[in-house]
């Protein structure tokens, strides 16, 4: 998950990107007096906007609206060490999707972002199923037909992208973006590598194959036919697994340590 804070300082921005870090997000820092809006739509995609300030202060109404009139399609939330009941509602008025009261436990606050981002696009529950294939969002895990899959945080990271998308195409610049971010990371024939090896994971699992490939433009999560979901079951069961093609390239190594 890819996060842009707001800050209203830079030692307040600098300690939600630690502590966010440290969840495992990806996270970007922008002051409040930057026009926040413009710097989102410039260095996106994100999956949710934070700003963070002392109160619902004009300046921070102003950087809310701002956020809105990019019409980024992602949750906005406000966090705050006080607010009226008047100016929460104005923030809400402004764009904002929610409001939270400061100080608030990172992992409660990551909980919500999340949830945030699940619902607007689609999803209410945490638990995402595909085929027979379930990703758990609470607990960063994976199940194949109740059986958990062992997978890496940064394969996690690549399937919840898929999950949370279903039926959309995730393009390779979007994939890349949101696990790097402005960061230099590999280039998307690694990436190619990194999806081959996942498929690996899930058919050796017993997962109908879900991953579709747009070639040169990207992935996309699509519910497998119920004969799909009924032949990955049946060799799972006769221990006749179906594996993509090896991996082969100087990418492998990525891939592998991912």
């Amino acid at each position: 998950m890819r996060i842009l804070v707001v800050a209203s300082t830079l030692p307040a921005g600098q300690r939600l990107k630690v502590a966010l870090g440290h969840e495992g997000l990806m996270v970007d820092t922008v002051a409040l007096d930057e026009d926040p809006g413009a710097v989102a739509a410039q260095t996106g995609p994100y999956d949710a906007i934070l700003i963070e300030a002392a109160g619902l202060t004009p300046g921070v109404i102003g950087g809310i609206r701002a956020v809105a009139r990019q019409r980024l399609g992602v949750p906005t939330v406000v966090l705050v060490a006080a607010a009226t009941p008047e100016s929460e509602a104005e923030a809400l008025d402004a764009g904002a999707d929610d409001v939270l009261m400061a100080p608030m436990a990172i992992t409660t606050l990551v909980v919500r972002l999340r949830a945030l981002q699940r619902r607007m696009l689609g999803h209410l529950s945490a638990w995402i199923t595909i085929g027979n294939t379930t990703l758990d969002q609470a607990n960063l895990a994976l199940t194949v037909d109740g059986r958990d899959v062992r997978i890496t945080r940064r394969e996690f990271d690549v399937l919840e992208m898929l999950f949370l998308r279903r039926g959309s195409l995730v393009t390779k610049a979007d994939f890349l973006q949101r696990l790097y971010g402005s960061d230099e990371g590999p280039d998307s024939r690694t990436l190619d590598v990194f999806i081959c090896k996942v498929r690996r994971k899930l058919a050796a699992a017993g997962a109908a194959e879900f991953i579709r490939t747009a070639w040169g433009r990207g992935y996309m999560a699509e519910e497998p036919p119920p004969a799909a979901i009924a032949a990955a079951r049946a060799r799972f069961a006769e221990g006749h697994l179906r594996r993509p093609n090896r991996l082969t390239s100087p990418a492998k190594a990525w891939a592998e340590a991912a």
